[in-house]
């Protein structure tokens, strides 16, 4: 939330940090009954360097599980090739003294798991001492259904909510003043020492948590990668293919890779990490004289939106995906029906944990990045965080220091027993050491485990998964590698909260955009869907982002 992003890079911005496959948002819907918000909230956007919200956020408390063996380079996350043989004990028997059952709504970008007779959530309700009554929805169609029961005010006690489903909601900030809870008295500060695993959260991430200049929600630390692009390694190498490292490879591989009457296509969505490829910046940059240019009004974006066009035109691209923008690439893109698709780096882990079992031969791989000329390619950076945890207002002191125990249970990070109950459930029950000590599913944890406990709160980031040879280290060496080539973010350090006016533009400029994608619209269009993305709103809000710039001395 740095800045605005469009054609839908930040409103997907979630599933770069948990993957799960393509996601429709409510771009630029209003929540007419938050309109009276209070005095502090406001819609011309705002902007605060981190280091002045410093009196709000809370005092960063280390904790440390268990060390990485394989460092993070540049910003990248830590590697962990193996499992502690030990677990740490992180969080106290009792977070809700008074036993009452806590109310939660979380998205979910896998199959919804049973709900009634779930041991899984048993398990954790059990360590946590009471039920978390979970409403958990399609990720999918979690910004259609989010902006209604906002209007409405009928939220449940616990509120997850995804970044981009915030920018692509009008008066959010007074939706904040009237819905949400101030946490600043229970967590500014020392405070926080009384809730060590939210403590132990990077307090840049916590600057993202703060609106109308007050601490709102408990943040997800984001990886800051907004995509990766992902390729089957295993068809791959059957087909004699290799990944591309230009913009010709992708354009040969479509050509060898689609087969429609075997029904496999070459592409899925990639055009975030094609506009990326041709080095349009990831949000605004300055031009030779000084002026804010945002990533839509360069050439290589209009470059860029001509080759992804070309991939459509030419049948490279599976007739789901053109049909439906919003189409499940997971289940295409694991079932070999299109080989290669761009996701979020949490993709990776979870399409090996749902394959692996049944396809011992699946492998799927991250593309290095690659500028499309074959030169030194930039990528994107993502926000210190990416989602957040609200807690309902007018719930009482007492209850919010319940609610803030169940987040402190939530947000424990790998090397606890919490983090590997509400991540694998119980040893022997939901699954089974491997040699090297890492968990498998059982057949039950297949069924019963997800991951939604995740989505409440968040936690330092990490690379874990040892349970599927080789991820750790693959995943590692993309990391460190992307990470050496990381886009400097020119609002980097300053919290922005978007005008509402610009939160209205995203969607009709991505469905424009979708549009010449797929040959409804000519690619001339391009330059109507930018002007009127000006005239509407984009003139103002450059102002706006040139004004903080300015008064920042940047």
């Amino acid at each position: 939330m740095t800045g605005p992003e469009i054609g839908g890079t930040s409103r997907r911005t979630f599933i770069s940090l948990l993957g799960a496959g393509a996601a429709a948002a409510a771009g630029g819907a209003t929540l007419t009954g938050c309109s009276d918000g209070g005095s502090g909230s406001s819609t011309t956007g705002r902007a605060e360097t981190e280091d002045k919200l410093s009196g709000l956020l809370p005092k960063y408390i280390a904790y440390e599980s268990v060390k990485p063996d394989l460092p993070g380079e540049n910003g990248a996350s830590p590697g962990f090739s193996h499992y502690p043989s030990e677990l740490k004990r992180a969080v106290p028997d009792t977070m809700v003294p008074s036993g009452k059952e806590v109310s939660a709504m979380t998205p979910l970008w896998s199959p919804i798991p049973p709900l009634a007779g779930n041991s899984y959530f048993a398990a954790n309700d059990e360590r946590i001492g009471v039920p978390l009554k979970f409403n958990i929805l399609n990720g999918n169609d979690y910004g259609d259904k989010l902006g209604p029961i906002l209007a409405a005010g009928n939220i449940p006690e616990l509120l997850c909510i995804p970044g981009w489903n915030i920018s692509g909601l009008t008066r959010f900030g007074q939706a904040a003043d009237k819905l949400f809870e101030d946490l600043t008295p229970y967590l500014a500060g020392d405070k926080a020492a009384a809730y060590p695993m939210l403590a132990n959260l990077p307090t840049r991430a916590w600057a993202y948590g703060v609106w109308n200049s007050q601490l709102k929600a408990v943040p997800f630390p984001g990886e800051g990668f907004p995509w990766m692009m992902m390729y089957r390694k295993d068809l791959f190498d059957q087909a004699g293919a290799e990944p591309p490292k230009n913009a010709d490879d992708l354009l040969a591989l479509g050509k060898q890779l689609t087969d429609a009457k075997a029904g496999r296509w070459a592409f899925g969505s990639v055009a975030d990490e094609v506009i990326r490829s041709f080095g349009a910046p990831g949000g605004w940059r300055k031009d030779s004289s000084g002026k804010l240019v945002n990533k839509i009004e360069t050439p290589e974006y209009a470059e860029a939106v001509a080759f992804v066009r070309r991939l459509f035109q030419s049948g490279y691209v599976h007739p789901e995906v053109v049909a439906n923008a919003g189409a499940d690439e997971n289940a295409l893109f694991e079932g070999g029906k299109l080989l290669i698709r761009q996701n979020g780096l949490g993709g990776w882990q979870e399409s090996l944990q749902r394959q692996l079992p049944i396809n011992p031969k699946y492998d799927p791989q991250a593309v290095l990045p690659f500028a499309h000329d074959g030169g030194t390619p930039i990528v994107w950076s993502g926000d210190p965080a990416g989602i957040f945890t609200f807690v309902k207002k007018g719930v009482g002191e007492e209850r919010v220091k319940e609610l803030l125990g169940v987040l402190n249970y939530t947000s424990a990070p790998f090397g606890t027993e919490e983090y590997q109950l509400y991540t694998y459930g119980v040893e022997g029950k939901h699954y089974t050491k491997q040699p090297s000590g890492a968990p498998k599913l059982t057949p039950l944890g297949q069924k019963e485990v997800s991951q939604t406990y995740v989505f409440l709160g968040g936690r330092p980031t990490a690379i874990t998964q040892s349970e599927y040879p080789g991820y750790v280290q693959s995943m590692s060496a993309w990391q460190n590698a992307a990470a050496k080539v990381r886009e400097k973010n020119l609002f980097d350090g300053i919290r922005v909260e978007q005008p509402a006016k610009m939160a209205a533009l995203a969607q009709p400029f991505d469905d424009a955009l979708q549009d010449i994608f797929r040959g409804r619209r000519p690619v001339s269009e391009l330059k109507t869907a930018v002007k009127q993305w000006q005239d509407n709103g984009g003139n103002e809000g450059r102002d706006f982002y040139a004004k903080v710039l300015s008064d920042n001395g940047r």
